[in-house]
This record gives structure tokens, C-alpha cells and sequence, in this order.
């Protein structure tokens, strides 16, 4: 399930991810997307994973959180996770094309908000 949400930060978005993340999640974030910021108006979330079922990280950014439509409005994704995603984030930054991925540790989510906010 993706819970999005805006954040006190300008043009940033808040994305929890809980268990599996579905098809309507696609659409749900889709649907939050253009009618938060339309279809060019440049943002950057932070993908927080609570608990995941399903693809590796790379397919569900890809896939379902980011909606092909709407990818040139991103402009940095700051993953925060446990350590065992490390490995999987860090081939993200090379599959998202014009979009800076950093990823950071659940102790470390007020600096990944603070990244984002450069």
C-alpha cells in the first residue's frame, strides 16, 4: 500500500510504502501527482519503506510509484530504508535518468529531508 501525502517543504512529497504495493497504488499516486502539481511542475518525494512485499526496489520505483507520465517532474528521490535495501537502492541511481537518488537509514530521515530541500 503507498500512502502519499505533501510535506512542509515546498514541491516535496511524502510516499510511505506498507506491504504490497498494487496497481491502484499506481493510480492513486498518478492521480495525487497531477492534481497536486499538474504535469510540469517539478517535485521530489521521499520514498519512506516501512515494510515491502513484491518487486526489488528498482521495479517498484519504476513501475508503480512513478508513473512514466509524470518522470520529468522529478527531481530528486530520497529513499529511506533499512540497510539490507542498500545494494538495490544504489543500482537506482543509475536507472532513473535525470533524477539524483540518495538513499538513507530510518535514523536518518530528517537529513534525507533536509537533501531534499537543497
Amino acid at each position: 500500500m503507498l500512502t502519499l501525502k505533501e510535506t512542509e517543504l515546498d514541491n516535496v512529497i511524502r510516499i510511505d510504502v506498507d506491504g504490497a504495493v498494487t496497481k491502484e497504488d499506481a493510480e492513486k499516486s498518478a492521480s495525487f501527482i497531477k492534481e497536486h502539481y499538474g504535469d510540469d511542475k517539478e517535485l521530489s518525494a521521499l520514498v519512506y519503506i516501512k515494510d515491502f512485499d513484491g518487486v526489488g526496489p528498482v521495479g517498484m520505483v519504476k513501475g508503480t510509484i512513478m508513473d512514466i507520465s509524470h518522470w520529468n517532474q522529478y527531481k530528486k528521490f530520497a529513499v529511506v530504508t533499512d540497510a539490507a535495501w542498500q545494494e538495490g537502492g544504489a543500482k537506482l541511481v543509475g536507472l532513473l535518468p535525470g533524477i539524483e537518488v540518495k538513499q538513507f537509514d530510518k535514523a536518518q530521515e530528517e537529513q534525507a529531508y533536509e537533501w531534499l530541500g537543497d
